[in-house]
């Protein structure tokens, strides 16, 4: 992960706050319990840009973990074998896809230079 030193007017980090916010996957909040910074992360293209939430700094060590181990490759296959109907998963943005649940939105907010969002 390469964390770019970024500034507030570059068009790429204002293209994705503006994608994010129009598709409603953030929405801004005037204030939380919870405020991670926003880290921006160079993509392996070299030239697009991620916007990331650094949890880190203290809601990890406020969560409470679940352990769900991934299964083995091989169990997978096995379970595979024979069959016959696959699909195709479009992936971009992946849990970007996925809703959260109203309680655990105020867990997500991040802090951007313009003003707090949080991820629906």
């Amino acid at each position: 992960m390469h964390v770019l030193p970024i500034a507030r007017s570059d068009p790429r980090l204002m293209k994705i706050l503006n994608r994010l916010q129009n598709n409603g996957i953030i929405s801004p909040v005037r204030f939380s319990d919870w405020v991670a910074p926003t880290v921006v992360v160079r993509k392996a293209d070299n030239v697009s840009v991620r916007v990331c939430g650094d949890y880190s700094t203290d809601l990890n060590d406020a969560m409470e973990c679940d352990r769900h181990p991934l299964p083995h490759p091989a169990d997978l296959f096995a379970e595979l074998a024979g069959a016959r109907c696959f699909t195709h998963l479009d992936l971009s943005d992946a849990y970007l896809q996925v809703e959260v649940e109203e309680e655990s939105r105020k867990l997500l907010t991040v802090n951007t230079h313009r003003g707090l969002f949080q991820y629906n």
